[in-house]
């Protein structure tokens, strides 16, 4: 099954991702469909998901660049969301205060 394009904002981003699901049950190791998985749930703002489906990527086809730039933006996202600066003000993760 070819991946279809993402589409424009307003479009039912969670139908496409249960489309790439089924897909993904019948060639589970299949990098198109994993990255459209990925960028799907990334979309979808289901950060920690799309995370773990880069990793899987990354797994299968070690050292590709554009895998590795969505690893790190995505571990930077879960970094600030998951902070919670009213019981810890060092937010800069200083080792010194």
């Amino acid at each position: 099954m070819k991946p279809k394009k993402i589409p424009e904002e307003g479009k039912d981003f969670q139908r496409l991702l249960e489309e790439v699901q089924e897909a993904l049950q019948r060639d589970p190791d299949n990098i198109a469909l994993l990255r459209r998985r990925a960028e799907l749930l990334q979309h979808l703002g289901r950060y920690g998901d799309a995370l773990n489906g880069w990793l899987r990527i990354e797994e299968l086809q070690p050292g590709d660049k554009e895998t590795r730039q969505h690893i790190r933006y995505l571990e930077e996202i879960l970094k600030y969301t998951n902070l919670d600066i009213f019981s810890d003000p060092n937010t800069h993760h200083d080792p010194w205060l």
